[in-house]
């Protein structure tokens, strides 16, 4: 007897996105202080904020907070399955704020906001999608907030049910 297998296919195409849709993506993610440290020292950061304590500290921060582009990225990375799965290509970032400090030990969760979708005007496979994506502590207190737009595949033009 032969085993049957489902092929469970993840990420959406173009016409899954509805705008007003609001994706609140899974799990969420504790920062570690090593894990900012790591990416200060990775990035060759220069900014003494992110990875001094005495300079921290001078400045009123108990520890070193977490660099804005690793809160950005860890963001950022919980939105993909939901979102960028199916995209041909990532076609820029707007209005990208960091309204408050995150530091070791905090836990991001992300969700995002279809505002707008469009048409490609030049490929009939593929569309735009632009989204709004809001990252907040454990308190629920925004620490990342971005617009981004996605080229991403059509469902009929790519075999998919």
């Amino acid at each position: 007897m032969a085993e049957s297998r489902r092929v469970i296919e993840r990420g959406r195409y173009y016409e899954d996105f509805k705008v007003g849709d609001l994706y609140r993506h899974h799990w969420g993610r504790t920062l570690t202080d090593g894990e900012a440290q790591l990416f200060a020292t990775a990035t060759m950061n220069a900014v003494p904020l992110y990875f001094n304590k005495l300079h921290a500290q001078a400045l009123g921060h108990e520890v070193p907070p977490v660099h804005p582009l690793l809160v950005m990225n860890v963001v950022f990375g919980m939105t993909v399955e939901d979102l960028s799965e199916r995209a041909i290509a990532h076609l820029g970032y707007w209005n990208m704020t960091f309204p408050r400090f995150v530091y070791p030990g905090d836990t991001l969760l992300s969700s995002s906001e279809v505002l707008d979708k469009r048409e490609s005007g030049s490929k009939p496979d593929r569309g735009i999608v632009h989204v709004r994506t809001t990252g907040v502590n454990q308190r629920g207190e925004e620490v990342c907030v971005y617009e981004r737009k996605i080229l991403v595949k059509k469902r009929a033009f790519h075999g998919g049910v």
